[in-house]
């Protein structure tokens, strides 16, 4: 049986998908002006985003060995060429919690994520409460407007390849949808 994930962990995975997911959707309906009632709702969500993404990094840092997100040692370099050799020959890489090529795309998605929510923490204190017009340092706002959308099509790049990966691995019979959003029983494979 795989190593599962802790409760703590499932939980904050669960509040990163949906305001992540809330984040990036609302980003694309916000694009005419008849759709700015949910620019509030966005900077909102958004902070909260932030907090959470934080939340989830103290986490990892202070359970986890980050070196399961970022393998930079020469172990786990190996590992995640190994595994990403497999998975172009067919073979997909185990689930769970484990260090691995699935746990280095994790982190990468969690870096997108992360420069999203600074990004928008910064656009976030530009623009005051209640405020219409433009910022003080328009110049500014369009470098970090510009650097947050990169790190949220960044996000959207994440996204569909996470969201395929896990649906092929449920399909394979992998429990793995159930096991990290606490749906489900243990893996019907043994691995």
């Amino acid at each position: 049986m795989a190593e599962r994930w802790d409760i703590k962990l499932r939980l904050l995975h669960w509040a990163v998908a949906v305001t992540a997911m809330f984040q990036q959707f609302s980003s694309l309906w916000m694009s005419d002006p008849g759709s700015q009632y949910l620019f509030p709702w966005h900077r909102l969500v958004g902070m909260l985003a932030a907090l959470i993404v934080l939340l989830f990094w103290l986490y990892s840092y202070a359970v986890y060995d980050l070196q399961r997100l970022f393998p930079w040692g020469r172990d786990g370099r190996r590992m995640v060429l190994r595994e990403g050799f497999d998975l172009v020959h067919g073979k997909l890489p185990p689930s769970g919690p484990r260090r691995g090529l699935s746990s280095f795309v994790h982190g990468l998605g969690l870096l997108a994520l992360s420069g999203c929510a600074a990004t928008g923490m910064v656009l976030f204190a530009m623009i005051p409460p209640g405020h219409v017009g433009p910022p003080a340092d328009g110049l500014a706002f369009t470098r970090y407007t510009l650097q947050h959308k990169f790190f949220g099509q960044l996000l959207w790049y994440y996204w569909y390849g996470h969201v395929t990966f896990a649906v092929v691995h449920q399909l394979r019979g992998d429990n793995l949808l159930g096991t990290i959003f606490g749906l489900g029983r243990e893996n019907r494979r043994d691995g």
